[in-house]
């Protein structure tokens, strides 16, 4: 199959500390129209890909509330049958209580709710090309963005580590066995200087889904390097069960690199792939583009994504498709709403 895609995007907002204004408001909204080429009659559509609206309001200098909602497909990707049809339907994504303390030059931190997944926030700080694609993790071994969870982090110098104890089963569905989900990060960062900053990162996840108890565990890193030339990033992850399959495992190694050769003029290359034990099958998606900021912090992206499968690893519900090529026109900003 072979997909074109004309994407917008925007996104308004920035993380808030306890030095910033008391409310900030956030906006994040893409949205395709899509022609796509395939077997049988060609389709096109205009879709609303994404779309989310929040706020963080401070508590005090040392805590914040934050509130987020974002719309989704009320059926799974490929499926017609969901809330009326197909409608689009709103959903929390976060509902969290954040603290932090300070003792001498250790730095304690807090949050209870519907939390963001350490792996993947420590994952998307600092990945530029969001508007291009998910992170491998995300999108190919399905690893859940937020969980009903309770997390406790620690920060002492170039050390940062954070866990977590959740449900496990994400955004899609309350608590449905008696096991919870344990979730360890580390982030070191190993070298600090004036033009290059190289973190290492460390992962390890053990927990179960559904009502059979279908083991969930994860464990692997990731690499960070900034400088004022490249951007760039890696992951690589065991699994051991995907989805609604146990007895799944293999290995997902992901990157991406983005680099500003002009002024204003931004190249970027990303890519992950998931191989099955024993060689028995593999996804993979892989793409880039090149962009133009003509004002700060808004960028039009030209881009290209493409998936493929081949031999076991078929596509799981809610995941990408087996073969498909996408061609994407996206637009992206941040600009912040703020409340003194």
């Amino acid at each position: 199959m072979r997909t074109v895609v004309i994407a917008a995007g925007l996104l308004l907002g920035a993380p808030a500390h306890a030095d910033e204004p008391r409310l900030v408001l956030d906006l994040e909204l893409y949205t395709h129209a899509r022609l796509a080429q395939r077997a049988g009659d060609d389709l096109s559509e205009l879709r609303l890909e994404r779309g989310e609206v929040g706020a963080r309001l401070a508590l005090g200098p040392q805590a914040t509330a934050e509130f987020r909602l974002e719309s989704i497909r009320s059926a799974v990707e490929g499926g017609a049958l969901g809330i009326d049809g197909d409608s689009m339907v709103v959903r929390v994504k976060i509902a969290q209580v954040t603290g932090t303390h300070q003792v001498g030059d250790l730095r304690l931190d807090g949050a209870i709710g519907f939390i963001r997944d350490p792996w993947i926030g420590t994952l998307e700080t600092g990945y530029t090309v969001k508007p291009l694609s998910r992170t491998g993790s995300e999108r190919l071994i399905l690893w859940a963005t937020n969980d009903l969870a309770a997390s406790a982090g620690a920060a002492l110098g170039p050390v940062r580590v954070a866990v977590s104890l959740g449900n496990g089963e994400g955004l899609r569905y309350p608590e449905r066995n008696t096991g919870k989900t344990a979730t360890g990060v580390i982030d070191v960062t190993a070298i600090d200087r004036d033009k290059v900053r190289i973190g290492v990162l460390g992962v390890v996840r053990d927990g179960s889904l559904g009502v059979a108890s279908i083991r969930e565990r994860r464990f692997g890193g990731g690499l960070s390097v900034l400088t004022p030339w490249v951007r760039g990033g890696a992951e690589v992850i065991a699994a051991r069960g995907l989805g609604d399959r146990g007895d799944v495992e293999g290995t997902l190694v992901g990157g991406w690199a983005e680099a500003e050769p002009i002024k204003h003029w931004f190249a970027a290359a990303r890519g992950a792939t998931f191989g099955l034990a024993g060689g028995t099958g593999r996804q993979s998606t892989f793409g880039g583009g090149i962009a133009v900021e003509p004002w700060p912090q808004f960028r039009l992206w030209l881009a290209v994504d493409r998936v493929t499968s081949a031999g076991d690893a078929m596509p799981l519900p809610g995941a990408d498709p087996g073969d498909a090529t996408l061609i994407m026109v996206v637009a992206s900003a941040i600009a912040p709403f703020t409340v003194h």
